[in-house]
């Protein structure tokens, strides 16, 4: 596993033998990670809850539903526990 730092408390990690992308961490919220989805086999349980990351979307992929958008990460945990729960 190898990791560098992609922007200020953004932490990606890697296989350092394939390339392929494991988690993401941040330093600013350590109790959230990012897993990249295309490695989960099996259900994923709960469903879309919210959109992130909305402010840097392609300007050309449109959203295309009523879930809640964000520019940036949720406020916090307890928003994302909450809309889950």
């Amino acid at each position: 596993m190898a990791r560098y730092e992609s922007t200020p408390g953004t932490t990606k990690t890697f296989c350092r033998i394939c390339g392929a992308s494991l988690v993401t961490l941040y330093s600013d919220r350590p109790e959230i990670i990012g897993l990249p989805l295309g490695g989960v086999v099996g259900d994923l349980g709960p469903r879309r809850a919210f959109h992130i990351f909305v402010g840097s979307k392609a300007p050309w992929y449109e959203i295309c539903d009523d879930l809640l958008r964000y520019d940036e990460l949720p406020p916090g945990p307890d928003l994302i526990h909450e809309i889950l729960d």
